[in-house]
């Protein structure tokens, strides 16, 4: 086994918020936040094709462009939700996002397909055959899934979760399909999935959404997301990352907290403790904003063009 690749990032890069708590201008174009975003950071999830069955190739190949001066960079591209959601397949939808994955991957600028399913897509057997039909689909990506719904735990009653699989359990399903599971830390509530500790393929995938347990009881997401995790949760966490990246070569850490900006001081703190205390330039809007990161870091000379040419100390 190889040395660990880490990967931090948070749930997309163009949340308005960010103006307020991590970009130096607010009139920054989205090429330009996503070049000085990766500055700071190693990894992003591209939340945009969530929503936008119309990006193509050739936003991809803008986005590799936007990082080029980080070489380990990588996106991890979040799956359309007609796909997740209403589980419908649309040609163009899926000429779309495979055009984006081969440009991505084409560039070495590929995590992975982020599939992220709602809470009622419980396990069922016409769930499980859509899961089937996406990873045919995606067959040759990256792919990795998240499910929220505690049927899916194969450690539950066996009437909910594992008996529906056979014997291989959910880990086998997922193997099978050559799909990875992905460790998602949501709040502790009942007919939620818990932290999903079985590790698959060389590859482990965190997504770090916050426990805001009222917030997760809403339909408000600002709400869902809004939570900042304390210094003992933090250690936590990096416990659960030691954990499931134990045997494997590369890990992604999410953080998906991001209301109020609230996914960019913990990302941070969660850089610092893998660099063992050792002290980083970190953005001066994060630190004006967020005055406990200078704890562990230094802002950002503003005498600093944006897009200098100077070697910069990044996060990660």
């Amino acid at each position: 086994m190889g040395l660990l690749q880490q990967h931090l990032g948070i749930g997309g890069w163009e949340h308005e918020v960010l103006d307020r708590c991590f970009y130096p201008r607010p009139d920054l174009s989205t090429t330009e936040k996503l070049t000085y975003y990766s500055r700071f950071l190693n990894a992003v999830e591209a939340r945009a094709t969530f929503w936008d069955e119309n990006l193509t190739g050739s936003h991809a190949r803008g986005w590799a462009e936007a990082v080029s001066p980080n070489k380990n960079f990588l996106f991890l591209v979040k799956l359309h939700s007609t796909f997740t959601h209403k589980q419908d397949i649309r040609p163009k939808a899926t000429h779309n996002i495979r055009n984006i994955l081969q440009e991505l991957a084409r560039h070495n600028r590929l995590g992975g397909l982020l599939m992220q399913f709602p809470y009622s897509f419980t396990n069922t057997s016409n769930n499980r055959f859509h899961l089937a039909r996406l990873a045919k689909l995606f067959r040759g990506f990256p792919v990795f899934v998240e499910l929220r719904h505690a049927s899916w735990d194969q450690a539950g009653p066996p009437s909910q979760s594992a008996a529906k699989f056979g014997r291989a359990g959910l880990t086998g399903f997922l193997h099978d399909h050559n799909l990875s599971p992905i460790h998602a830390d949501l709040p502790r509530m009942q007919q939620y999935m818990p932290f999903f500790t079985k590790t698959a393929g060389d590859t482990a995938y965190l997504r770090l959404h916050g426990r805001n347990e009222k917030g997760w009881l809403t339909n408000d997401l600002d709400a869902r997301y809004d939570y900042l995790y304390n210094s003992r949760e933090l250690v936590e966490l990096k416990r659960r990352v030691e954990n499931v990246s134990r045997t494997r070569t590369r890990v992604f850490v999410m953080f998906n907290n991001t209301t109020a900006g609230k996914a960019i001081p913990n990302v941070f703190h969660h850089a610092a403790q893998l660099r063992g205390g050792k002290r980083m330039i970190l953005p001066a809007a994060s630190i004006r904003v967020f005055p406990h990161l200078r704890e562990i870091g230094t802002a950002d000379s503003e005498d600093n063009s944006l897009f200098s040419s100077a070697q910069y100390r990044r996060a990660m």
